[in-house]
């Protein structure tokens, strides 16, 4: 049997054709929605810090409060985009990474709020330190308790889905 090339990559691939169109199509919104929402993170935080610096209470900085707290939310919404473009599947592998790019970007705007609103007192190193103690936690769990492994069948399966498969194997017996 003599097969064309379309039949081939059909083959290949457990989607349709349809089903690879609608991935593309949810890919390119978005990536036109992270585009569209840092092109507005951009403008409003150039406004923000020339009406800072010019009219409105010129003698503070109260502009980087906002551009480091906004700096969080865009850049959950990168990461979201990244995790989805490249195809990261599991939302416990997805959870690790979003928590690890949440508490980074939030250490950024807490040690600037630090900077900017004390005089000389470094309070910030201890929800830095909380939130590095958080990621390792979160690391740790992880990798112990929710990453895939090769199960003895040959399976990739995190703990957590091994045990549920042992305890669906109890209820069964119990029938």
């Amino acid at each position: 049997m003599i097969m064309t090339a379309s039949e081939d990559d059909e083959k290949r691939t457990p989607f349709s054709e349809d089903a690879l169109r609608h991935i593309a199509k949810e890919k390119v919104v978005w990536a036109l929605g992270v585009k569209l929402h840092a092109l507005a993170f951009v403008c409003a935080n150039i406004f923000l810090i020339v009406l800072n610096r010019t009219i409105a209470a010129p003698d503070s900085w109260w502009s980087l409060y906002v551009l480091s707290s906004w700096t969080v939310g865009m850049g959950v919404h990168i990461s979201a985009y990244l995790i989805f473009s490249r195809g990261v599947i599991g939302g416990n592998k997805k959870g690790l990474i979003m928590s690890v790019i949440t508490e980074l970007l939030s250490i950024q705007a807490v040690i600037v709020i630090n900077i900017l609103s004390s005089s000389g007192v470094w309070w910030f190193v201890w929800p830095v330190g909380a939130a590095i103690l958080a990621m390792i936690v979160h690391a740790i769990v992880y990798m112990t308790f929710l990453r895939e492994k090769a199960a003895p069948t040959g399976e990739r399966k995190s703990w957590m889905e091994r045990k549920v498969d042992e305890e669906l194997k109890k209820v069964q017996r119990k029938k």
